[in-house]
């Protein structure tokens, strides 16, 4: 009996002791590893404990721990069987891969373009983590949705769809050959596409800046046409003053219309004659802008104020030759206009030689003092003055022809009859 005991607690023993080998075995408890670092930024779900390391789809190794570094992520603590950590290059990426969509994960060490020629060894860190889309984020983003949409709600939408497409299996597939063939022709446009689509960007700025204006020109507008409403009586009377306006001119038109062709043809050599010597008009005008000033001075306080200056003899009298005509030929002249330098005390020393009618010859040009029309263009100068007595004088023989008394006579008749008194011989009778 007490053999059989003892064969019954050696069996239970031996019976352990084969469990116990077994999860050994399957734990790899009797297997070295080169242990590596991972530094990831999360985990995320369903990574197991011993979850499995591949390199180009084959196992290498499997996940010894996992610990948080707080803030910073998570750190994994990978062992890699010590006759393959030689093939893995030091310049591998880690990736946390689902094994399905909803299933467990696993370490998948990623191989670059450029592997480096040093191995990883132990005691290395794999800082570079690539993190697929988890599958918990995907559900808190739908969660959201299927709590808003009710399944009433949407089974009726699937099944409305369902009724709308039964049957038209085939024309809908005639539509997506035809949308296929417009969108080869589309294609080739979409970078033009793109760039209007960036213009119109830009117009859409510019219309922007520019809304508040047309906002308040829309308001004007409104209230133009409420204050034209208010008006509408008046805006009739208008109109109809206007209608009657124009009947009177459409009479007024076909009565001289004849006359209108004519005006044009009568009108046209002076136009032509205007358009010739258009070129002067600019530097009249500015010389007239330029004078202005000088006239306000000498009309200043409604008071014509002048320095005249007689030529020391009279010219000839007029005779039959200086009868005006215009026989003037030359082109547009502008001579110092706008800004000519003449004065009191620089005038014009030669006149223009134009054939006006009262000059027929150089030598008058050069002698303005023989010139009918040049008076107060030469340079020769007599500025008349007279004493006092000569001022009585010259007043009382002005006095009879000015019908006033001489104490009246103004200096303008002295000044101006002076110099013609000036040296005659007075006899009584």
């Amino acid at each position: 009996m007490v053999r059989q005991r003892t064969l019954g607690v050696v069996f239970v023993v031996l019976l352990l002791v084969a469990v116990w080998f077994v999860y050994a075995i399957f734990n790899q408890k009797f297997t070295s590893f080169d242990k590596v670092s991972v530094k990831t930024d999360n985990v995320g779900l369903n990574l197991p404990e011993k979850a499995d390391i591949k390199i180009r789809g084959k196992i290498i190794g499997q996940v010894l721990d996992m610990k948080s570094d707080g803030d910073d992520g998570a750190e994994l603590t990978l062992g890699i069987q010590p006759d393959q950590i030689g093939d893995v290059p030091a310049n591998v990426t880690a990736a946390l891969l689902p094994k399905t969509l909803f299933g467990e994960k696993y370490v998948s060490l990623e191989v670059p373009d450029d592997p480096e020629s040093t191995a990883l060894a132990t005691g290395d860190t794999i800082t570079q983590t690539v993190l697929p889309t988890e599958v918990e984020e995907l559900l808190n983003d739908l969660y959201p949705l299927l709590r808003t949409v009710q399944p009433a709600e949407l089974n009726y939408t699937l099944n409305a769809i369902a009724t709308a497409l039964e049957g038209r299996g085939n024309a809908i597939g005639e539509n997506l050959v035809t949308l296929g063939r417009y969108l080869k022709r589309i294609n080739p446009e979409v970078p033009q596409l793109t760039e209007d689509l960036g213009k119109l960007s830009t117009v859409s700025d510019t219309y922007a800046d520019v809304l508040p204006s047309l906002a308040q020109t829309l308001r004007n507008t409104v209230k133009t046409g409420n204050t034209l409403e208010g008006r509408e009586t008046r805006l009739r009377q208008f109109l109809r003053s206007t209608t009657g306006l124009s009947n009177t001119a459409e009479r007024v038109l076909s009565d001289n219309e004849d006359n209108l062709v004519r005006v044009g043809q009568v009108s046209r050599p002076t136009v032509d004659l205007l358009k010739t010597y258009s070129p002067e008009f600019p530097c009249l005008l500015k010389g007239l802008a330029n004078i202005a000033p000088k006239l306000g001075t000498t009309f200043r306080g409604y008071t014509f104020h002048i320095n005249v200056n007689l030529i020391p003899s009279q010219p000839r009298t007029y005779n039959a030759g200086d009868v005006p005509v215009y026989g003037a030929k030359n082109p547009p002249y502008c001579g110092t206009l706008p800004t000519p330098p003449y004065s009191s005390t620089n005038p014009l020393q030669k006149i223009p030689n134009f054939n006006d009618g009262t000059t027929d010859n150089d030598d008058l040009r050069s002698n303005p003092s023989r010139n009918r029309a040049s008076t107060g263009y030469g340079d020769a100068k007599v500025v008349v003055g007279g004493n006092a007595q000569e001022k009585a004088v010259v007043r009382s023989l002005v006095a009879p022809a000015m019908d006033r008394p001489a104490d009246e006579v103004g200096d303008v008749a002295t000044l101006l009859f002076g110099p013609l008194a000036r040296g005659s011989e007075v006899s009584y009778r």
